[in-house]
C-alpha cells in the first residue's frame, strides 16, 4: 500500500476513534444534605439563630461558638463551616440559591418537607399525591430507574445509600429496580465487602440521633466503598443528621455536622479524581430537599406554612459544567431540575423522563 494511502487511512481511523473517546461512560453522583438552610450554606453562623437557641439553653458556651464560627463576612463564615466546598468545589462549578446574589432556587411542591421534596427531585416534577412522609412506594418512575433502563445497565450500576430508612420506598417505583441501602439496613450478601461488614459491626455500637435513620458517617462510608468497588454510573447519597439536629434545635452540633459533610465531600472528590474510570467523567450534584424558617422561632421547622422552607440551594461540578462559581441574577431554577440535570450529565435526553423539568442551564454543556 502506498505510504500516502497508509497515512490517509490512519487519519480516517483516528477520526473514527475520536467520537468513541468522547462517548466514554459518564458518571453522576447526587449528594443531598437534608434540610440545610440557605442561610448557613451561604452565610455560615446565623447569630439570630444562635441568640435564640442560647435563650432556650440549647447552646453551652455561646462565646466559644462565636469565637469558632463568627467572622465579619458571609464568605468567611461559610468557609469555616465547609472549607473544601468553598475553596475547591465551588470555583470549579455552578452554585445557585444565594439570594444576596439575586438568584433563588425554589421547590415546586407545596408541602415543603422531605418526601415531597425527594420525589420532586427524583421524578423531575412536583407530585401532588405525595403529601406525607409515610413509608409508601409511589407509582412515579424515578430518574434512577429511568437512567438504568435507558442506558441498559445492570441493577448494581445504579445505587442509592441513604441515612433515612424511607428511601427504601422513595428511590424507585419498582422495589427491584436499583440497589438501595437505607437506614439500619445490612448490605445485601451479594454486595458485601470486608469494609461493609466492619461498618455494620461498628454501627451496632452507635446511638443514632433518630430511630428512623442511621448516622451519616456510616452512610457516607458505605457509599464510598461502593463507589470504589463498583464504579456505579449513578450514585445517590442522602444524608440526614443536619435535619435531625435542626428539629432538636441543636444549633452548635448542626454547624459541626456541616463540617463533617464537607469532609465527606473532600474524600468523595479525591476518590473520583484518583480513579481513572471516574476522573474527568463524573458530575457531582449537591443539594437539599427543603429549606427551613428564617426566624429564631421557626428556623428549626419546615412545612407548607413555614416561610423560607421553599428556598433551597444547588451546586453542580463536573467536566461539562460552566465554572462560574456563584453567578448573579439567575432565576427560574427549581428543585425539579435535578432529575433532568442527572440525565443530561449521563448523556441522556432529559425529555425521556415524562414530565421532567429542564436541566439546570450550564450544568452539563456538551453532554448531548
Amino acid at each position: 500500500m502506498p505510504h500516502s494511502l497508509v497515512r490517509r487511512t490512519a487519519a480516517l481511523v483516528a477520526l473514527a476513534v475520536l467520537p468513541l473517546a468522547a462517548q466514554a461512560p459518564r458518571h453522576v453522583i447526587l449528594v443531598t444534605l437534608d434540610g440545610v438552610r440557605t442561610q448557613e450554606f451561604f452565610g455560615g453562623l446565623d447569630t439570630l439563630v444562635l441568640n435564640g437557641t442560647e435563650r432556650q439553653h440549647n447552646v453551652g458556651d455561646t462565646a466559644a461558638v462565636r469565637r469558632r464560627w463568627w467572622r465579619p463576612t458571609p464568605e468567611e463564615r461559610r468557609r469555616l463551616l465547609m472549607p473544601f466546598f468553598w475553596d475547591s468545589l465551588a470555583p470549579q462549578g455552578l452554585v445557585l440559591g444565594n439570594v444576596a446574589r439575586g438568584n433563588r432556587v425554589l421547590i415546586q411542591n407545596r408541602m415543603r418537607f422531605s418526601a415531597p421534596g425527594y420525589l420532586e427531585m427524583f421524578t423531575g416534577r412536583a407530585q401532588p399525591d405525595v403529601t406525607s412522609n409515610d413509608q409508601k412506594r409511589y407509582g412515579h418512575v424515578t430518574v434512577l430507574e429511568h437512567a438504568r433502563r435507558a442506558l441498559g445497565l445492570p441493577r448494581e450500576q445504579v445505587a442509592l445509600f441513604g441515612s433515612w430508612e424511607n428511601f427504601r420506598w422513595y428511590a424507585a417505583s419498582d422495589s427491584t429496580a436499583v440497589v438501595v441501602n437505607a437506614g439500619s439496613q445490612p448490605m445485601a450478601p451479594a454486595l458485601e465487602t470486608p469494609r461493609t461488614r466492619e461498618l455494620a459491626r461498628l454501627e451496632r455500637r452507635a446511638q443514632p440521633i433518630w430511630h428512623e435513620a442511621r448516622l451519616d458517617v456510616f452512610t457516607g462510608a458505605m457509599a464510598l466503598d461502593y463507589l470504589r468497588t463498583r464504579h456505579p454510573r449513578l450514585l445517590v447519597v442522602n444524608f440526614d443528621d443536619t435535619d435531625d439536629l435542626a428539629h432538636l434545635r441543636r444549633y452548635e452540633p448542626l454547624l459541626v455536622a456541616l463540617g463533617g459533610l464537607d469532609d465527606f465531600l473532600h474524600e468523595l472528590w479525591t476518590t473520583v479524581q484518583a480513579d481513572p474510570r471516574l476522573r474527568g467523567r463524573t458530575t457531582l450534584i449537591i443539594t437539599t430537599d427543603h429549606g427551613r424558617g428564617r426566624t429564631p422561632e421557626d428556623w428549626s421547622n419546615h412545612g407548607e406554612d413555614v416561610e423560607g422552607a421553599q428556598e433551597i440551594w444547588m451546586a453542580v461540578i463536573g467536566p461539562g459544567t460552566a465554572a462560574v462559581g456563584e453567578p448573579r441574577g439567575v432565576t427560574g431554577v427549581r428543585q425539579a431540575a435535578v432529575a433532568g440535570t442527572i440525565l443530561q450529565c449521563l448523556g441522556l435526553d432529559p425529555a425521556g423522563l415524562a414530565g421532567a423539568a429542564p436541566p439546570v442551564p450550564g450544568a452539563c454543556r456538551g453532554a448531548r
